[in-house]
């Protein structure tokens, strides 16, 4: 049975797998696996604000330092500081207490290597086969050589600093009005004080924590908010994190929410015309992206590269044959040369920077780009049912859509009980009648096997 899903391990806290006992008995899985021979054995943990850290973050000190590893304890921060803090801190690897976007009664870990990645799909099978079979009440320790814990005081300094390295120093960032929606969220503080060092005109909202706020109507899945704020307050910009930091939606200066590909032409325009980016270069993206990305970009003269759904094959990709950046429609951007990896604040800061020099308002900058309408199904299911039918669901829902005048992809979701099904299309070659007709045939066809 995985634990793993898409992006790390990710539940209900205090509910399988997420028991205190088995975060435990994950960080001496994890130990086993990602500790390095003839290092300082070190293991930075991070957390966001949700009320269950308080559980996870000693339970994985206690398990990392009965295996011999010192930790350093950092959050509340966001997720890619970890990118940062890793490798300042020598650190064999890393861990995020974090649910993302979930609702603050889940929960979940991340795994970051030694340069602040997220570990490989192998290294994943091999805590789980630890967990799973290894044998811990015997693991043989001398008392002498258990880890120690001490929490880093100037991590939210640290991390500030990085941020700050995004902004160019020649423009006048007092020009600019900000809503900034923190989620009450792993960035509640940090995100603020930045913007604030940079000398932005700054209105927040969503910066005070309690432990069962995160994400709660606000952030980047709740951007109403924000956007009636923008309008209210007359502002240039509206930037809402998620709960771990690493996601970010924008809002335009007439309130509207920037889509991920929008976005995504906004850079590529900025850095076509400024010759970061040649005539035929590539712009990463995932496999659910709306086909109307691939049409604008290619008027343009660049072309547009799909992976798998994540963040983590976005940055694999980027890495593997260059490319200058990439990104995914839900908020999760990522640049070659960034010091900090899928930032959201990182990516807030060059839409900032680009708004200053082009000297036109995002709601301009978007312009150019044509969005194919979308529909998403996410349809509830029991995985183990799903994973026993998947063949005949997958080949039902084919039959169905593939001589319809529409794009669609199929895949579950790894982070919830859900089969995800998006579907895109002009609206001339559908009518709504049928629309709806094949919305019910393909929840029937979920249902009826999971």
């Amino acid at each position: 049975m995985r634990l793993f899903g898409t992006d790390g391990i990710r539940g209900e806290a205090g509910k399988y797998p997420l028991t205190p006992e088995n975060i435990l008995k994950l960080a001496k899985a994890s130990s086993l696996v990602l500790k390095k021979k003839n290092s300082i054995s070190r293991v930075v943990i991070n957390k966001d604000t949700r009320l269950s850290g308080y559980i996870y973050e000693p339970a994985l000190t206690a398990g990392f330092i009965s295996m011999g590893i010192n930790v350093v304890l950092v959050g509340p921060l966001p997720t890619p500081a970890l990118t940062l803090l890793s490798k300042s801190l020598r650190a064999d690897f890393s861990v995020m207490v974090t649910a993302s976007h979930n609702p603050f009664f889940d929960n979940g870990l991340k795994f970051f290597s030694n340069q602040g990645l997220k570990i490989s799909p192998e290294e994943e099978k091999m805590i789980e086969e630890y967990f799973f079979n290894y044998d811990f009440d015997n693991y043989k320790i001398k008392h002498s050589n258990y880890g120690k814990a001490v929490r880093l005081k100037d991590a939210i300094g640290r991390y500030s600093e990085a941020l700050k390295r995004s902004t160019d120093r020649d423009l006048d960032y007092s020009k600019i009005k900000v809503i900034l929606d923190c989620a009450n969220g792993a960035a509640y503080k940090v995100a603020p004080e930045v913007l604030f060092e940079m000398g932005v005109n700054l209105h927040t909202i969503a910066d005070k924590p309690s432990g069962i706020n995160i994400n709660d109507k606000c952030g980047s899945l709740f951007p109403n908010k924000a956007s009636k704020l923008v309008k209210k307050k007359k502002a240039d910009i509206g930037i809402c994190l998620d709960g771990d930091g690493d996601r970010v939606v924008l809002i335009d200066d007439s309130g509207e929410e920037l889509k991920g590909e929008e976005l995504i032409f906004i850079l590529a325009s900025y850095y076509l015309k400024n010759n970061f980016l040649k005539k035929g270069s590539k712009i990463v993206t995932n496999e659910i992206a709306n086909f109307g990305l691939d049409i604008s970009l290619k008027a343009l003269g660049l072309k547009l590269l799909r992976v798998k759904v994540g963040d983590k094959n976005i940055l694999k990709e980027i890495k593997k044959n260059n490319h200058l950046f990439g990104g995914e429609p839900s908020g999760h951007f990522i640049f070659k040369d960034d010091l900090l990896i899928g930032d959201g604040m990182t990516t807030a800061i060059r839409v900032l920077s680009i708004i200053l020099k082009e000297g036109k308002s995002l709601s301009q900058l978007k312009k150019g780009i044509t969005l194919l309408n979308t529909e998403e199904i996410n349809q509830k299911i029991d995985k183990e049912k799903f994973y026993q039918n998947e063949d005949l669901i997958y080949r039902k829902l084919n039959n169905l859509l593939k001589n319809k005048k529409l794009f669609f992809n199929i895949r579950p979701s790894g982070t919830e009980p859900l089969l995800r099904v998006n579907l895109q299309y002009y609206k001339r070659n559908i009518k709504v009648n049928d629309l709806n007709k094949l919305k019910k045939n393909i929840k029937t066809i979920i249902s009826d096997a999971c």
